[in-house]
């Protein structure tokens, strides 16, 4: 997985919805704050989604994993050394 050295934001899509993060990745990244990534699991029916290894040590609140499971994405912003929904 590539590095997140200096995103602000980032935005984690469920993989069934691929055509959703080949339409939001080139217009979420253009000013270089935000990062958008492919959920890493098989299938987004085996729970809340992997986070990418710089933030994998913070935990998404309850809210965040409840939106991504019916919304298919979850946004998580940069709070100092933490990720915040």
């Amino acid at each position: 997985m590539e590095p997140i050295p200096e995103a602000e934001t980032l935005i984690i899509v469920a993989r069934d919805l691929a055509g959703f993060y080949e339409f939001l990745k080139p217009r979420q990244e253009a000013d270089g704050r935000t990062r958008v990534l492919l959920d890493s699991r098989a299938s987004s029916e085996q729970g809340p989604p992997p986070l990418p290894a710089p933030v994998e040590r913070r935990v998404a609140t309850p809210e965040a994993e409840a939106l991504f499971s019916v919304l298919g994405f979850m946004i998580l912003h940069r709070d100092g050394g933490h990720w915040l929904p």
